[in-house]
């Protein structure tokens, strides 16, 4: 990447709250994650709840995620997008395969960035992500939103419908509004998630230590 692309999608982040890089991933390695990934989200425990999908940890259990979250290539990308240091939190792999599987529209209240890649193509049809470009800068107006919860947006000027390929990576504000809504097609829609959003409750312990001395 040079200057000027770095540039420009610097801009566009700053923004919109969340950029594209196409063909970021080489195929050879988007089969690589997913071999061990399949290969852990059967080892763990299934879970029960609404998000039975999604699977977290991968770095806690297997060096090749830790060193994917630490030193991966997305990691320089994401420090020059956010203008500081990445804060580490966890890798998890996201299977939507059935109609009810299905994210609301939210943010998170949290700093940091998210990186999503695509291991398989995603579209409308199949639950792709998508994104309220600019949402992260009016974090008072959609406080409201629970991912368990639904809303339409699917008329709002701002929606922005994440289609991808495999191997492209995404890069957005947990502050961002986004969801991703049920696979009508039924195909494999899995993609892997970096977070790097540090230590959620940081801020409330550190607030709590000077409040009570």
């Amino acid at each position: 990447m040079d200057k000027l692309e770095s540039v420009q999608l610097k801009e566009a982040f700053d923004r919109d709250g969340v950029v594209v890089i196409r063909n970021f991933i080489a195929q050879k390695q988007i089969d690589e994650i997913c071999e061990r990934a399949e290969i852990l989200t059967r080892r763990l425990p299934k879970r029960s709840d609404i998000f039975s999908n999604i699977t977290k940890g991968l770095d806690k259990i297997d060096d090749y995620f830790n060193d994917l979250l630490f030193k991966g290539p997305q990691v320089p990308v994401l420090e020059m997008l956010l203008g500081e240091k990445p804060e580490p939190t966890t890798a998890s792999i996201f299977t939507k395969d059935k109609y009810s599987q299905e994210v609301h529209p939210h943010s998170d209240a949290m700093k940091g960035g998210v990186v999503w890649l695509a291991i398989d193509a995603t579209n409308i049809g199949n639950g792709c992500l998508q994104f309220l470009k600019g949402s992260d800068q009016k974090k008072e107006e959609f406080a409201h939103l629970s991912a368990s919860e639904p809303t339409d947006f699917s008329s709002h000027p701002d929606r922005f419908e994440c289609t991808m390929s495999s191997g492209d990576i995404a890069f957005f504000r947990p502050t961002t509004v986004h969801w991703s809504g049920p696979n009508h097609e039924g195909s494999s829609r899995r993609g892997l998630n970096y977070f790097y959003v540090g230590d959620a409750f940081k801020g409330l312990e550190n607030r709590y230590r000077k409040e009570n001395g």
